[in-house]
């Protein structure tokens, strides 16, 4: 935010100027130097200024991602009970869509007589790979307990890239598919032996196991089809760091001071900068609608739309301070007018 918007915001609340937003966008890879070019957009404002020369840094980069969705080489034909072990309620860690009277998690006692196929799972090992082939992720076991049919993965653990977390579900021979009742989480160390929280924490897991539960009839299994979606990440490891000068960034701006009302809004300090709008301004409604509205700026080139970027607003003074991007940097000098909804706004030129 320019010196002039600060000034002008410092009148109002903590909610509307206590503000910090950042978003990061990869632009591209020159494969001749080495280099990714990203942008990065950052708000900030008169309570938490950013330090000038602004430093960028990062140790991860993420340059790549492949996404599946394909069904696992695995005839489920031939399934039929698999090794298992028991556990207590504290060696599973959580899941999804668990049964209400699943017991389990920290201090948590022995799940409940009644509900013995809550009380083992399968024994983890090395069935089959998965569609991606990626060796940090696996089908761990698959078999049948008290008529349901349990599917367990593997993952390790403690990578920055690789395989996210698996969905599993099954396709019916008429094209339908059924997703699990619920899934565990259970966490095993490096001998594979499941941990209790009672006992570990999560550094202690050098694995991952999520087991799927399935109710079908398992003695139709023959037509089924075992079917994942996941994806996997590549990436490098390294620190890097760019150094920003901020000095300099006021000349690339143009500040609209009127006050310009549009549809019960009042846009009272409008900031035009190479990366977008901001906007200071009140409203009269029950509810501030100026995040809703359509953004433009028209150019000598033609008009250029604006996407929300997001920002603050304050109820009790009922004012707002927004702000919308640009998809790639504006040449701010080209600008002839700036477009609210039906609203042309002119732009003078400095």
């Amino acid at each position: 935010m320019n010196t002039q918007a600060q000034e002008e915001a410092k009148g109002q609340t903590d909610e509307i100027v206590a503000s910090f937003g950042y978003g990061q966008k990869m632009l591209y890879f020159d494969e001749e130097t080495n280099t990714i070019y990203y942008e990065f957009t950052i708000t900030a404002d008169a309570d938490s200024p950013l330090a000038d020369p602004l430093e960028l840094g990062s140790f991860l980069i993420y340059f790549d991602k492949r996404s599946y969705e394909e069904p696992v080489s695995i005839s489920l034909s031939d399934i039929k009970e698999a090794e298992t072990v028991s556990i207590r309620g504290g060696q599973i860690w959580g899941g999804s869509d668990l049964p209400d009277d699943l017991i389990w998690g920290r201090s948590s006692s022995d799940l409940p007589d009644d509900l013995d196929e809550l009380t083992t799972v399968l024994a983890p090992g090395n069935y089959a790979p998965m569609p991606h082939g990626e060796a940090d992720q696996w089908i761990s076991n698959i078999g049948i307990i008290n008529g349901k049919l349990h599917v367990q993965t593997g993952k390790l653990l403690h990578k920055e890239f690789g395989s996210t977390d698996p969905n599993l579900n099954l396709k019916t021979p008429d094209g339908y598919f059924i997703n699990p009742d619920y899934v565990l989480d259970l966490y095993g160390d490096k001998d594979c032996r499941l941990l209790d929280l009672e006992e570990s924490d999560y550094g202690d897991a050098v694995y991952r196991y999520e087991e799927a539960i399935f109710s079908i009839d398992t003695e139709e299994l023959d037509g089924y089809t075992l079917c994942y979606a996941g994806s996997v990440y590549s990436g490098v490891k390294g620190r890097w760091k760019v150094a920003v000068n901020l000095s300099d960034t006021s000349r690339k701006m143009r500040i609209i001071t009127n006050d310009i009302p549009v549809e019960g809004h009042l846009f009272e300090h409008m900031t035009l900068s190479p990366l977008g709008l901001q906007v200071i301004g009140s409203y009269t409604g029950e509810e501030c609608m100026a995040s809703g509205m359509s953004m433009a700026v028209e150019t000598a080139d033609g008009v250029i739309p604006l996407h929300g970027g997001g920002g603050s607003l304050n109820s009790q003074k009922k004012t707002f301070n927004l702000h919308w991007n640009t998809e790639a940097p504006l040449d701010v000098a080209t600008v002839t007018a700036v477009i609210i909804n039906d609203t042309r706004i002119p732009v003078q030129s400095n």
